[in-house]
């Protein structure tokens, strides 16, 4: 595997800090044993609303260790985009605070693209902020997430999301989210997604959802899609 870095010195340092600061974390938490986990297999990979997976099944594990509201995390799932990329690797710092109703998750995030070509711009960092609070029986979700410098071609970019849920019963949970993306380098589209998922016990869940897009022109990976997820908790 050949990491491409990125001749930016603002990415270099933050993502230097990001492994740095995941470190101490996890060595700092280490010893409180709060740690969670998953695996999971789904029958496709689907990130801000797009195929990733090539229309086939993914197979993904994570893994999160926190200590009040700070956590690190590390996760992994398999991809088939950019330029032969077959795995995502993902290291996550993050902050989740409660402001009296309103519940922050504050995060950053280094990612890389393993299996690309040579030369391929395959690392990048998101930062990513969730507003969430409850309204009655519907749970609210606002989602601003921010690249300086994407993968490949794909400069600065965005995704804005807005998410609502409501709970059908004491295991099940209908949600819908509207997104929009927006670059510099590459493609801007709106997004949509709504399903439901169910804890089929304490430990698997079950979702079921549709995707799909405003851009099907753009390509395979644009259009929509039934998309089943089942995942085990540890």
């Amino acid at each position: 595997m050949r990491f491409i870095h990125k001749p930016n010195g603002v990415f270099r340092t933050s993502a230097a800090v990001t492994a740095i600061a995941a470190s101490a974390l996890v060595a700092g938490v280490a010893s409180a044993q709060d740690f969670s986990g998953s695996i999971g297999v789904s029958t496709e990979n689907v990130g801000k609303g797009l195929g990733k997976s090539g229309g086939d099944p993914s197979l993904s594990a994570s893994a999160e260790l926190s200590h009040g509201d700070f956590y690190a995390g590390l996760s992994a799932s398999s991809v088939d985009i950019a330029q032969g990329a077959d795995t995502e690797f993902v290291t996550t710092i993050g902050y989740s605070p409660r402001v009296g109703a309103y519940s922050f998750d504050l995060s950053a995030m280094h990612k890389t693209l393993s299996g690309s070509a040579s030369g391929y711009d395959n690392q990048f960092m998101e930062y990513q902020a969730d507003m969430s609070r409850n309204l009655g029986p519907v749970g609210l979700r606002l989602r601003v997430n921010y690249s300086p410098d994407g993968s490949g071609p794909t400069k600065e970019a965005w995704w804005l999301e807005a998410q609502a849920g409501v709970a059908l019963g004491s295991r099940t949970r209908a949600t819908v989210a509207l997104g929009e993306r927006i670059t510099d380098g590459g493609a801007d589209y709106v997004a949509w997604n709504l399903g439901m998922k169910r804890k089929l016990t304490d430990a698997f869940a079950l979702d079921v959802r549709w995707y799909d897009t405003d851009s099907h022109a753009l390509g395979e990976r644009y259009d929509g899609r039934l998309v089943g997820a089942l995942s085990v908790a540890f």
